[in-house]
């Protein structure tokens, strides 16, 4: 409790003194610092942020995450695509758990072909509580219900091509490995998951439409994204299981008086069939959804999700923007065997701190509340 305080004070803390900070003694290698990236990017050259910072979700604990953020332009000629980005993060937790994330978007031939890559790698702790609303509720939290430890890995590779304006196709590739031990007694013996092996190699593959009017893919301050996606894992391919998922990602970006006053929409679907081990059922949390819940804590095969999100960035005495801004969301989530059943809702909000690394990318520190569990999270560039 003393730990989630002093994090929840460090955050508040950011707000007001994070710009006067770097008025002070780091104000001349900032204005350097700023006048060799603005070169950089003028002559599209690539550029890296690194970064270290704390964070703290009730799974994970107290966590410090290095990273870093790499954009660069594919063709320096090109003026038509946008730059391409690899945030990469690193976290270590004082419960001892382990990750490394990576989301590699790249923007080719004008944008007419997208090569996306998403690596995520974790060891560690994780609990369990069921499969769907009622066994769920009716779980409680400890080390005797409801944890077991998991190692997994996964490898997203995105071929997107346009067919025309704003209009495009895609395959995507997803190879994944997953390794489950140290169940609870109740995790061990539970229906569900005693159908499924303690090790097992997922393969998918499968395709994707998208419609992608926003201006800046990883901070749209205008238009609207709509992308329908199927992955389809098979023994035929080299997958342990056999089983089906699908998403619908609808998002939607207005700007409001001025730029960097921007509303943002999101609403999520996942919805998967088969043999569905426990690790790949949907679940609308962890810090890329509904920041503020345990990761794995509402798992079923079907979930969804909606966010509204406010996002403002700060502006200097001059009246130009400053690289300092604040977001405040509402959302709430369900889950549910199927689409027809997603009738129980819980909610979801929070605030967050917004720093700007790069032109229009930024790091973010948000703290997030769920119906019973709260988080600290930090990401690279917004979530949606």
């Amino acid at each position: 409790m003393v730990t989630q305080r002093l994090l929840l004070i460090f955050f508040m803390l950011l707000f007001p003194f994070a710009e006067s900070f770097a008025q002070g003694k780091l104000k001349s290698w900032t204005e350097k610092n700023d006048s060799l990236k603005k070169q950089a990017f003028a002559e599209g050259r690539p550029w890296l942020s690194p970064i270290i910072a704390p964070a703290y979700t009730a799974d994970a604990g107290f966590l410090v995450s290095g990273g870093m953020l790499y954009s660069f332009k594919v063709n320096k000629k090109d003026t038509v695509s946008q730059r391409s980005t690899l945030p990469a993060t690193i976290f270590y937790s004082t419960q001892g758990n382990f990750g490394i994330s990576t989301f590699l978007k790249t923007f080719w031939l004008e944008d007419k072909f997208r090569f996306d890559a998403n690596l995520n790698i974790r060891d560690k702790d994780n609990n369990y509580y069921g499969k769907g609303f009622k066994q769920i509720d009716n779980t409680h939290l400890s080390d005797t219900t409801t944890l077991y430890h998991e190692t997994n890995s996964s490898l997203e590779i995105d071929f997107v091509y346009k067919i025309k304006p704003s209009v495009f196709v895609g395959l995507t590739l997803k190879p994944g490995y997953a390794s489950t031990k140290n169940f609870a007694p109740p995790v061990e013996n539970d229906p569900y998951r005693s159908r499924f092996a303690d090790k097992y190699f997922l393969n998918g593959i499968g395709g994707q439409f998208a419609y992608d009017t926003r201006d800046i893919v990883v901070n749209a301050w205008r238009g609207m994204y709509l992308n329908l996606s199927a992955l389809f894992y098979d023994n035929t391919i080299g997958s342990k299981y056999d089983f089906q998922v699908y998403e619908l990602d609808t998002r939607y970006y207005q700007t409001l008086n001025r730029p960097g006053n921007v509303l943002a929409f999101r609403f999520y679907i996942r919805s998967s069939y088969g043999d569905v081990p426990i690790t790949e059922l949907s679940d609308f949390s962890g810090g890329k959804n509904l920041r503020g819940y345990l990761l794995g804590h509402y798992r079923d095969n079907t979930t969804a999700f909606v966010l509204s999100e406010w996002r403002y960035t700060f502006k200097k005495r001059d009246n130009s923007l400053s690289k300092n801004g604040m977001v405040v969301w509402l959302g709430a989530g369900s889950i549910a065997p199927d689409v027809v059943s997603l009738t129980k809702w819980v909610p979801n909000g929070g605030v967050g701190y917004r720093l700007e690394l790069q032109p229009r990318m930024n790091v973010c520190v948000d703290f997030g509340v769920g119906r019973d569990s709260k988080g600290v999270y930090f990401n690279f560039t917004e979530i949606f």
